[in-house]
């Protein structure tokens, strides 16, 4: 009678936590006199009580928490020695989210739903929550009948796994019970883009499919999962059944009463389980990579329609451009009295093109990444479109405009005799290719910063029409003062200006340039916007 007294307070524990109410189970776990270890140190876990976890799990033994767990019905139901490792390593690293969610899976497994929510809570951070603790609780709610919060998890659980094909099958599965068929099929399409062969996929694709009223597309989704898997072969059958009994029969076949009926048809070559069921091979890296360049080809096609759509002038406008900037600054020097002698070289007209080229090249890439995520949230619905893969079209595309631009104005120069063949073509070349890199780093920058806040899509313009002064355009580096010089010199683009007048004019070597500083520069942006791309793209992806 006293043993069986001493095992009633961890059922009561458990037993106010089933019901909602931690806040008396504490009191009980605070008001327990000379609680046997292993009783104690699962009420503990239950809980969360982790200071007092590591003496518990010292004095405790197998046995003893074995029995502890009996009490609850655990062992019986799920088996003793599984349930006791997992309630052992779960005690020794309360912290650590694998042990927890193994040992609540058992829990859950053993049909007590809410002490399994119990110890997933504590590791529960909603939306930046692992995609493991999303997963379990996203099941322990639907378990619980809570199906609204099933979904929420399972969303989070999808968007921190999106390579992993298992969390968008079950957010798909969970879409469905919702009603939702379009964003369940798109679910399970981002499942199947991760791993061609998830037969759970395709089975789930087949069913949103079908109540889409996409019936042929059904039948050839729910085919597929067959050939991957013999368990969705009576799926199969009992579409392409139903299927059948929806075509009318051949006409001519009436019924003794003359009356024509409606009669079931076989099902046609092309609707039968093909009888090989082996899974294909996985894709070679090679076959991956031209996938993907597959995809960006198409974006750039797509951007190529739309980059100048919103200007009557299209594409032309791309050349006048940078040379309305020209020839406004040649008339305001022009009528400031400016010295019409350059720096450098014969004319101010190529002076200056030498530096707002380079310049319109960097601010035109890196300021339109700043509407990316929110400007493509429907193409990002498509499960094989990635964030990366627009931006990457969207910089290629400015990237290769401009440099078109820059190849008709100094042709153009040329074929006028205002201008001559660049000297060093070679670091012309560099300099654009260093100039990309580092706006593409800027470029990543932008789109985290745009994409959490309005206000840096102000910010970031205004920034560029100081950078427009201060990068050399106009002017040249020796005719400030030296304590200006050296502040300006600390600008990137400032040796990006000098490095292109260098490659141009003949016989111009500049004292100023420092190739090793713009890349320091260049790796810095790179490293820091490939970085925040990275921490943040699945919330950018995320729809508003």
């Amino acid at each position: 009678m006293a043993a069986q007294n001493a095992r009633l307070p961890l059922q009561a524990v458990a037993a106010a936590i089933e019901a909602g109410l931690p806040a008396s189970a504490a009191a009980m776990y605070q008001g327990w006199p000379a609680p046997p270890p292993a009783e104690a140190l699962l009420a503990a876990l239950l809980l969360d009580r982790r200071a007092d976890l590591p003496g518990l799990l010292a004095a405790a033994d197998a046995a003893g928490m074995a029995a502890a767990l009996a009490q609850l019905g655990l062992a019986r139901a799920a088996g003793g020695p599984d349930l006791v490792a997992a309630l052992a390593a779960a005690a020794a690293e309360p912290a650590a989210e694998g042990p927890r969610v193994h040992f609540a899976s058992l829990v859950l497994v053993a049909g007590r739903h809410r002490l399994a929510e119990a110890l997933l809570r504590p590791a529960w951070q909603g939306a930046a929550s692992s995609a493991l603790v999303a997963r379990a609780l996203s099941g322990t709610w639907m378990l619980l009948g809570r199906e609204a919060e099933a979904l929420e998890a399972a969303r989070i659980a999808a968007e921190a796994a999106p390579q992993q094909p298992e969390p968008m099958e079950h957010l798909a599965g969970l879409l469905l019970r919702a009603g939702q068929p379009g964003p369940a099929l798109l679910a399970a399409g981002r499942a199947i883009g991760a791993a061609p062969d998830s037969h759970q996929g395709w089975r789930l694709a087949s069913t949103g499919l079908l109540d889409l009223g996409q019936t042929a597309e059904a039948i050839a989704a729910a085919n597929r999962a067959a050939r991957l898997s013999t368990l969705h072969a009576p799926h199969a059958e009992q579409i392409r059944t139903a299927h059948a009994a929806e075509v009318p029969a051949a006409p001519g076949r009436a019924a003794a009463d003359g009356v024509t009926r409606l009669a079931p048809r076989q099902p046609a070559g092309w609707a039968q389980v093909p009888p090989d069921l082996a899974a294909p091979t996985a894709a070679p890296l090679g076959q991956g990579l031209a996938a993907r360049a597959r995809i960006i080809d198409a974006l750039l096609l797509r951007e190529t329609r739309t980059m100048f759509s919103a200007s009557r002038l299209g594409y032309a406008w791309a050349l006048v451009e940078p040379l309305s900037h020209v020839l406004l600054l040649s008339a305001v020097f022009f009528f400031l009295g400016h010295d019409s002698q350059p720096p450098i070289g014969d004319a101010m007209l190529t002076f200056y093109m030498t530096g707002v080229l380079s310049f319109l090249f960097f601010a035109h890439m890196t300021e339109r990444a700043m509407d990316l995520p929110a400007a493509n949230r429907a193409l990002l619905l498509v499960p094989a479109v990635g964030l990366f893969d627009v931006l990457a079209a969207k910089a290629v595309l400015s990237a290769v405009t401009d440099l078109v631009v820059a190849g008709i104005t100094f042709g153009f120069l040329i074929a006028t005799g205002v201008g001559r063949i660049p000297e060093d073509p070679a670091g012309m070349v560099g300099a654009y290719l260093m100039l990309f890199l580092f706006a593409f780093g800027i470029a990543c920058v932008n789109m985290v910063a745009s994409s959490y806040t309005s206000a840096w899509e102000k910010l970031w313009p205004s920034f560029l029409r100081l950078q427009y002064f201060t990068c050399g355009v106009f002017y040249h580096p020796l005719d400030m003062p030296e304590d200006i010089r050296r502040l300006i010199l600390l600008n990137p683009l400032v040796h990006v200006t000098e490095w292109m007048r260098q490659s141009y004019f003949h016989g111009y070597e500049s004292p100023f340039l420092d190739i090793p500083y713009l890349f320091q520069w260049t790796i810095g942006a790179l490293l820091a916007g490939t970085a925040l791309f990275a921490a943040t793209a699945r919330q950018m992806r995320r729809p508003a």
